[in-house]
């Protein structure tokens, strides 16, 4: 099986609309240029094109880019497809994307995943410049990369269809983790595919200004005023074009965000002094969890497992002794303490910690893969 991932657009609309003009047309301009949230506003327009052009599209292959080219896919590779559908934040493409799926989940050798609530990418729009730069580029990018850890690096990108301005990043994305790139050459039954070309990422700019880079990553809402702390910091990385600046916001450029979760896949960063250094790499338990599950951000913040005990902030393993105590300060991890049993654990709850003395004496650890 391979995964695909698709950018949805509205070139069915466009092609039904050539064949049968007129009959959708008062509907579609009620939702057209609408954005998601208006989705339950429209159901009853949504509902009567949603039924016109299935029945219309059902049993063709050439009736939008995305099917085309899915289907020539299918031919070529003759394996099970696994495509997942991106829509913008717009009604038209969801609209688009469900009906795609529910034209392809009839045909046996293609599996279709389409989750309004997380394939609708929130800001993907081109009417907002602003919105697309600080938020719709960024949800789209971490989206694509979430496919890409969930299904692998045998992941196909298809950029027959969707906005063009997404289709640069999509490039870069392919690259870095080594997929391959397929689109539909314009009215043909043509397949292009761009093979995959690995690239090699310079990680040393993440390491050299990684403190700048995680504020980048959360947002600088006055970047002037911060720029003019760290002048000669944030110029390198605006030089290499990681800062993506709009009005006095300042944040990872798309660029940025894909090449800093590439070395996040590969290195994790935290603080902690050469004791608890020696400690950790002595634990095997707490080696594994930190490669598994602490180094992700998500698991940290689940609240079954980040649970404040006593005067501290501990990642809870469950029903067994495993133990990180932590803190972040501006969003840098410090680990202090960690225990592979529970009783030992329990005792520290109420010892009290000096956080200034831990992040005088803590050093930066570049925690890598090599360390399981």
């Amino acid at each position: 099986m391979r995964a695909v991932i698709t950018s949805v657009g509205v070139s069915l609309f466009q092609n039904y609309s050539s064949d049968k003009p007129g009959v959708i047309n008062s509907y579609y301009k009620r939702i057209e240029n609408k954005r998601n949230q208006d989705w339950n506003k429209l159901k009853d327009s949504i509902q009567f094109i949603r039924e016109e052009v299935y029945r219309w599209a059902k049993g063709k292959e050439d009736v939008s880019a995305e099917i085309k080219s899915i289907t020539q896919l299918l031919k070529e590779e003759k394996t099970l497809l696994h495509v997942c559908l991106l829509a913008s934040d717009t009604v038209t493409s969801r609209l688009a994307a469900e009906i795609i799926k529910d034209l392809f989940d009839e045909q046996k050798d293609i599996e279709v995943s389409f989750n309004e609530n997380q394939d609708v990418i929130s800001g993907l729009q081109v009417e907002d410049h602003t919105e697309f730069c600080r938020t719709g580029a960024h949800n789209f990018i971490t989206r694509v990369i979430r496919i890409i850890n969930d299904k692998g690096v045998n992941t196909i990108f298809n950029i027959s269809s969707g906005y063009k301005s997404i289709v640069p990043f999509m490039t870069i994305m392919a690259n870095a983790y080594d997929c391959e790139i397929v689109y539909i050459f314009e009215e043909s039954n043509c397949l292009i595919r761009i093979p995959k070309v690995p690239i090699q990422i310079d990680f040393s700019i993440f390491r050299q200004f990684y403190h700048q880079i995680v504020m980048l990553e959360v947002g600088i809402e006055n970047y002037n005023k911060t720029k003019g702390e760290f002048f000669q910091e944030f110029s390198k990385l605006e030089e290499k074009g990681l800062v993506e600046i709009t009005g006095a916001y300042a944040q990872l450029s798309p660029i940025g965000i894909i090449f800093y979760e590439r070395y996040k896949a590969q290195i994790f960063v935290f603080y902690c002094t050469d004791d608890v250094y020696k400690t950790i790499k002595s634990q095997p338990n707490i080696s594994r969890i930190i490669n598994e599950k602490f180094r992700n951000q998500k698991e940290r913040q689940n609240q079954s497992k980040r649970e404040p005990k006593g005067l501290h902030l501990v990642y809870d393993d469950g029903d067994n002794g495993n133990r990180i105590y932590y803190f972040l300060e501006q969003d840098v991890i410090y680990i202090y303490k960690t225990f592979e049993n529970e009783e030992a654990a329990r005792k520290y709850i109420q010892v009290k910690f000096d956080k200034e003395k831990i992040k005088r004496e803590s050093t930066k650890r570049e925690w890598g893969l090599s360390h399981v």
